[in-house]
């Protein structure tokens, strides 16, 4: 936890009063360059272990910093957080000169002259370089990364402890040949003027209402809008109109009528009615809990088809109208057009539950996300994308009253992104187009995978239960074995039919009972080519239009992950939907490689024939599995599969990620470094950050295997409210 180091500003009088060599009589006579007299020379007025004949027994008496207070009474002479009783050494008779220029450490602001302060290389002024103990007499004060021997700290620096300091008595703290200047951890210091990297500044606002406080993007334009025939309900609205950017952001509130999952379904219908033929759920979120412990569903993603033109800022009107439930005419939003127009948009956000402040008892919905031009937001040249996700994954969100503090970690970081993904894909007449579009988007969704260093096999299994869980290898082949990078024609041909060489499912879709075939058919075979790796993130990808068969014969229905539907499953013959989710939670257990189960099917209601949509059943089982395990639910009904293939794949990478964060930071203030060298928040060559997971994700850059790379993440988080207590 960052430490603060708290300033003591005591009048010269009491000064006086408190410390010998100082007359009040002498307060009086302070003007610019009349301050106190030393009188006592053997003295130590301000006690900081420095005689005063040391600090300046003189009339007028040495004022290093200029402040007004001399020297002999002042704590920090050189005004660089870092007290004289620490810089003066072990013999403050004879002060310490790190750096041997004539001025001691305590009247030297860079007291090592590596071109850094002091203050900016111990920023809490303690001592220390981070928390790396420095004594252990009874073996607690070492970072877990150090040993004590004889009552000492053996390893006095280590990044993971560090907090990205670096001391101020040594030009490079760790002895890699790189001074402190150039280090990394700059991204740990206050960005300076004429500086490209540094921490990240943010702005805040809040809420008129005092319900709560927002953190957002240091140049978005943050207005307040009205509301009409919405008792109680409030929006912010957060225009980013930069070039790079075009985003329509908004954070929005009003009372609860329902439980939070039916809540997001009646939104989901809401928005995917408002607008025109379509209009589809892309994925239904992340359901977790917020900092401060109340349910939220984060990262819901909806495609948005507009019947006219209009730019981002008036969908956002009509997005904001369908939240609050009230017509579009009721949000007021009267500034300019925001941006290029268009007809088809993505709107991610998240949906919080709970109660606005202490003393209020009613439970409110809280909404915080923004709109895009769909093909800004897949482009990932742009900032669109990143800038989207940082407003719906709820790390900006937190209570009126809350406060934060600046977090700096270290890692030595060797990457091992490692997943297996089998893919499940119903080939029934009725999916011809769905398999087409997933076939379509695989040279994509392979360069994607590739791009953020994921070391990934694909697998592809139909739903056919007599095919043994036998993997597709390409057209009319079925090799039984992974499919590797570079081999996305051989995937592009197994999506489209996914039975290979083996018999196509047909008209029964058991999609559940082949998954546990493949499961079980390829652990411990000893064969590494058709193997599951126990070190690799395993992950099922669900696609149908319909309920898993031994569902449906078993009649396991109702709403949406409804408790009596999952004891249902949990009782099917084969046993296969209980085999799957335990051993996807088992593999997520400790520091476990993790399991996962994502869903394309018919979601929402809408998505429904009976709804309109194409889908025959609303994919029971698989739905539910997705809920289990924390995957994310995407719709069949999409006219494409890219967007809901990509979701799914930063998912993934996520989950893979083994660079997780300590705490959870407010996104919109993260920054990183490899090395020595400070990253550009990008998806093609930079970093980027998931909520799901709280992990940093690494695109474009170049790792050697079995090589430590120094990392270093700098960010703001939350620190009142949070739960459990940090």
């Amino acid at each position: 936890m960052t430490k603060h180091t708290f300033l003591l500003i005591v009048s010269l009088g009491v000064a006086c009063l408190l410390w010998p060599g100082c007359s009040p009589e002498d307060t009086k006579k302070k003007t610019n360059n009349n301050l106190p007299t030393c009188t006592d020379p053997d003295g130590d007025a301000d006690g900081d272990g420095i005689p005063n004949r040391v600090e300046g027994c003189a009339d007028p008496a040495p004022d290093a910093d200029g402040d007004g207070i001399p020297n002999f009474l002042d704590l920090d002479s050189d005004n660089d957080g870092i007290g004289d009783a620490l810089e003066a050494g072990p013999n403050p008779a004879f002060p310490r000169d790190t750096d041997f220029d004539g001025t001691p450490d305590y009247l030297d602001v860079d007291s090592d002259n590596d071109g850094l302060t002091d203050g900016e290389e111990d920023r809490n002024g303690d001592g220390r370089v981070g928390q790396c103990g420095t004594t252990c007499p009874n073996g607690n004060e070492c970072h877990a990364s150090q040993t004590c021997v004889d009552g000492t700290c053996v390893l006095t620096f280590n990044i993971e402890c560090s907090m990205g300091e670096t001391s101020p008595l040594k030009p490079d703290t760790d002895g890699d040949g790189v001074p402190d200047g150039q280090e990394g951890s700059s991204i740990c210091r206050p960005l300076g003027e004429g500086s490209l990297f540094g921490s990240k500044p943010v702005q805040f606002s809040t809420s008129p209402s005092g319900f709560y406080k927002i953190a957002t993007e240091e140049q978005a334009a943050v207005l307040e809008a009205s509301v009409a025939n919405a008792p109680d309900a409030g929006v912010k609205l957060i225009d980013m109109a930069w070039e790079i950017a075009r985003v329509a952001g908004f954070s929005a509130h009003r009372p609860a009528t329902a439980d939070l999952e039916a809540e997001v379904t009646a939104v989901l219908g809401r928005l995917t009615s408002r607008f025109g033929a379509g209009s589809v759920v892309r994925s239904s979120g992340v359901r977790k809990f917020s900092h401060d412990q109340f349910p939220v569903v984060i990262d819901i993603s909806v495609e948005l088809v507009a019947a006219a033109a209009m730019d981002v800022r008036q969908a956002r009107q009509a997005v904001v109208a369908a939240l609050l439930d009230v017509g579009e005419a009721d949000v007021n939003d009267a500034g300019a057009a925001l941006g290029a127009s268009g007809t088809r948009f993505l709107v991610r956000f998240l949906m919080l539950r709970r109660s606005p402040t202490p003393a209020d008892p009613r439970d409110f919905l809280f909404f915080q996300g923004a709109v895009a031009l769909w093909d800004h937001y897949l482009d990932n040249t742009r900032q669109t994308g990143f800038l989207v996700d940082d407003l719906s994954n709820g790390s900006g969100l937190a209570e009126f009253t809350a406060s934060f503090e600046d977090e700096c970690e270290g890692y030595y970081y060797a990457p091992t992104l490692k997943a297996d993904i089998i893919w499940v894909i119903d080939e029934s007449g009725s999916m011809g187009e769905e398999r087409g579009s997933v076939r379509d988007n695989a040279v994509y969704f392979f360069q994607h995978a590739i791009a953020a260093g994921l070391d990934f096999r694909m697998g592809v299994v139909d739903m056919n239960i007599d095919n043994n869980g036998v993997f597709c290898t390409g057209a009319d082949a079925s090799a039984d074995r992974f499919l590797l990078p570079g081999q996305e024609t051989a995937f592009a041909a197994c999506a489209a039919d996914p039975h290979g060489a083996l018999v196509e499912d047909g008209g029964t879709e058991h999609g559940l009972n082949q998954a546990r075939q493949a499961l079980q058919r390829h652990i411990q075979t000893g064969d590494p080519t058709k193997d599951i790796r126990s070190d690799a993130l395993l992950v099922f990808i669900f696609m149908t239009d319909e309920d898993d068969e031994e569902a449906e014969e078993r009649s396991c229905e109702g709403p949406y992950n409804d408790p009596a539907v999952v004891a249902c499953l949990e009782g099917t013959p084969s046993n296969s939907w209980r085999v799957l989710r335990d051993a996807l939670l088992a593999r997520q257990v400790g520091e476990g490689p993790g399991g996962v189960a994502h869903a394309i099917v018919g979601y929402p209601a809408s998505c429904l024939t009976t709804g309109g949509g194409t889908a025959v059943e609303p994919g029971v089982g698989y739905y539910e599995l997705a809920m289990a395990t924390g995957g994310l639910i995407g719709s069949v009904c999409a006219a494409d599969m890219g967007m809901t293939m990509n979701l799914i794949l930063d998912s993934i990478v996520a989950e893979a990620s083994p660079l997780t964060l300590h705490h959870f930071p407010i996104s919109v203030s993260l920054a990183a470094s490899l090395d020595n060298g400070p990253l550009w928040r990008s998806r093609v060559n930079g970093f980027d950050y998931h909520a799901s997971t709280n992990s940093i994700v690494f695109y474009g850059q170049s790792f050697s295997p079995g090589v430590i790379t120094e990392v270093f993440v700098s960010y703001r988080r939350w620190v009142t409210g949070v739960a459990p207590v940090d």
